[in-house]
């Protein structure tokens, strides 16, 4: 916990005073400027939709909104350092920051490594009563006569994105062929930029993105980020401009008008000027070992701000690239993304914090995987006969040769899933719209690790039933290889027909349990055993004819005392086979100019393609964990009475 000197009262009161004067100087009445530049930016003041929180410290939503900088201005339990971390000043003002150079920080209370929700609780505290505040400022810049910018500025006190920092700048920026505010008055915008990370978006005045209430641009902050979009959606970047990760700017919203505060175009003289903060070339958050989770520098510090024309020149792009709706088998590329990054994200948190720990982690994962690679066996691995014991690694090798052996055949299993996959998807809709699942995934959303298993049971169904029916047909094909009697896809997929009844009946039940269980967060761990107990219910239903609860309890006896190995198999061939779709895609993202959909479409095949390789290979794991069966009940038969 920090300690902080005792302000004296004079000290303090003289601050309070200053906070003040500066309140009544930020007011629309007490800015300093003309009356035209007050006039233009009341008439185009931002209405901002939050992404609204479903409870407290939900970081599914947006948490903060703009507020006046005073709110931070005075406070015992913020400071303001150099760049070795010496105090300079215990509650700075507006006066404390008038000319600090760039190797200064205000430091607010609380860690942005160690965020948690301790920055939202202050920020509620400090903000309480304090308008939705935009800070507008009129500028043009010198060398491009006849064009006028009008700036909002919105200053947030925590960035709780990806790269997690104190205080958040943003602003979006409005353009007029115009020399002066009263002549802006007389006519409309040319266009306007919302800035999205490094970068901005343009949308010309009158576009159909950009929307308006009136003459006031609405804007969509992305949660945690606040870079600012033209609609709700799911926003992917992948580059410095649009960011590296996903902004979620989809409802529902809490929408709020915005206050403005004019800003002087001239910069503050001295320190007794309300807006001598405007003189600070510091940083608004603390500094950390690591760039990206440093508080940024001001409005004062960004290129914008005295080069508004160069900057829409050279920085603003035509569009922002959409996450499309999903809908496509397997993991979509998109998704994967997103997910990585942030979880990348929050290892990188951790390894600043603490680097032994990660360290020690991966490198123990690695030690569990050179391990096991070790302890298996991977030749000979012979594909047939099929129904035989194998080593772990034999079974990854032979599936790929039996691919390998009947390409064609695999090929034609994965493609046909897709069309009778359909029915699934509809049924997926029907189950998350017409029931209470769609508002119980919405609500695991806060929480990573129960949102990822929530969204495989629940907003999956389409893949699973994808993934069910090939593993069948794939069963179904190796039965037929052994017999040295291969059939077609269409042909296997008929014969499946009739234990598609048991089959749907076994998986709802292993779908509604390991779901249960997930959604109590404890039970996870008993949900991943369920899971790893029930790995070969869908062969034993097709191979020994089973039904739905007698394929349950076969799986469980089969994998019994074999638990931990079955767990590494099924992880490592679902792993291989579930990823490849969004590597490939990832792929293709980064060294193309493919859209989106076409993308995930490419996931999609790439996924389809792979299935088969899972399904042959857990099939064969079916005929290992049967043929141990045998063996041990023939030497238990063989002991002695």
């Amino acid at each position: 916990m920090r300690t902080h000197r005792p302000n004296r009262g004079f000290a303090r009161a003289a601050a309070c005073l200053l906070a003040a004067l500066a309140s009544l100087a930020l007011s629309p009445a007490g800015a300093r400027a003309s009356g035209g530049e007050q006039q233009l930016a009341q008439r185009y003041a931002p209405i901002l939709e939050l992404r609204r929180q479903s409870e407290p410290c939900d970081s599914s939503g947006e948490a903060y909104r703009p507020v006046p900088v005073d709110v931070i201005f005075g406070r015992p339990d913020v400071r303001l350092l150099d760049a070795s971390g010496r105090l300079l000043a215990q509650s700075p003002t507006a006066a404390t920051l008038f000319g600090q150079g760039p190797d200064t920080y205000i430091d607010l209370p609380g860690s942005p490594l160690e965020a948690g929700c301790s920055y939202e609780r202050w920020a509620n505290s400090v903000s309480a009563g304090a308008p939705t505040t935009t800070y507008a400022h009129v500028v043009s810049e010198q060398g491009h006569p006849g064009v006028l910018a009008l700036q909002y500025w919105f200053y947030y006190l925590f960035n709780d994105w990806n790269n997690k920092h104190e205080s958040d700048w943003e602003m979006i920026q409005l353009m007029f062929d115009a020399d002066s505010a009263s002549q802006a008055l007389q006519r409309s915008p040319t266009e306007v930029g919302y800035a999205q990370h490094s970068g901005a978006e343009r949308a010309a005045w009158g576009e159909p993105k950009l929307q308006l209430d009136g003459t006031h641009p609405i804007v969509y902050p992305g949660a945690g980020s606040h870079a600012s979009y033209y609609t709700g959606a799911l926003w992917l970047g992948y580059s410095a401009a649009e960011g590296f990760g996903c902004d979620n700017t989809t409802g529902p919203w809490n929408r709020l008008a915005t206050t403005p505060v004019l800003l002087p175009s001239a910069a503050p003289e001295s320190r007794a000027d309300p807006f001598a903060w405007l003189a600070f070339q510091g940083h608004w958050g603390q500094k950390t070992s690591s760039s990206q989770y440093t508080g940024p520098t001001g409005p004062n510090m960004k290129e914008q701000w005295s080069r508004p024309v160069t900057w829409s020149e050279q920085q603003w792009r035509s569009s922002s690239t959409q996450v499309p709706l999903r809908g496509q088998l397997g993991t979509s590329t998109t998704a994967f993304f997103c997910g990585a990054v942030a979880r990348g994200s929050t290892l990188f948190i951790d390894f600043l914090r603490a680097p032994w720990k990660v360290l020690t982690l991966l490198a123990a994962v690695m030690l569990a995987a050179l391990l096991l690679r070790r302890r298996t066996r991977w030749q000979p691995a012979a594909p047939v006969p099929v129904d035989r014991v194998r080593a772990a690694g034999e079974q990854l090798v032979a599936a790929g040769r039996l691919y390998r052996r009947e390409p064609l055949l695999f090929l034609r299993i994965g493609i046909v899933c897709v069309p009778l996959a359909v029915p699934a998807v509809l049924a997926q809709h029907a189950l998350l719209g017409f029931t209470g699942l769609g508002t119980i995934v919405q609500q695991a959303s806060g929480d990573s690790l129960v949102a990822g298993i929530v969204a495989l049971l629940f907003g999956q169904l389409s893949t699973l039933a994808s993934s069910v029916l090939v593993t069948a047909a794939c069963a179904e094909a190796l039965t037929g290889i052994d017999e040295g009697a291969p059939r077609g896809a269409l042909e296997l997929y008929r014969a499946i027909a009739a234990r598609l009844g048991a089959l749907a009946w076994a998986w709802l039940r292993v779908v509604v349990v390991a779901g249960l269980l997930s959604l109590t967060v404890v039970g996870i761990p008993f949900a991943v055993v369920y899971l790893v107990r029930k790995a070969v219910v869908t062969q034993s239903c097709v191979i020994e004819h089973a039904g739905a609860t007698r394929s349950l309890r076969r799986s469980s006896a089969l994998v019994g005392r074999h638990l931990p190995r079955v767990l590494a198999i099924t992880a490592a061939v679902n792993v291989t086979a579930y990823l490849s779709g969004p590597l490939a895609g990832l792929l293709v993202l980064f060294t193309t100019h493919t859209p989106l959909a076409l993308v995930n479409l490419v996931s999609s095949a790439v996924y389809v393609i792979a299935l088969p390789y899972a399904g042959i290979a857990i099939a064969l794991l079916f005929y290992d964990l049967r043929g141990r069966e045998r063996r041990r009940v023939r030497a238990a038969a063989a002991q002695p009475a």
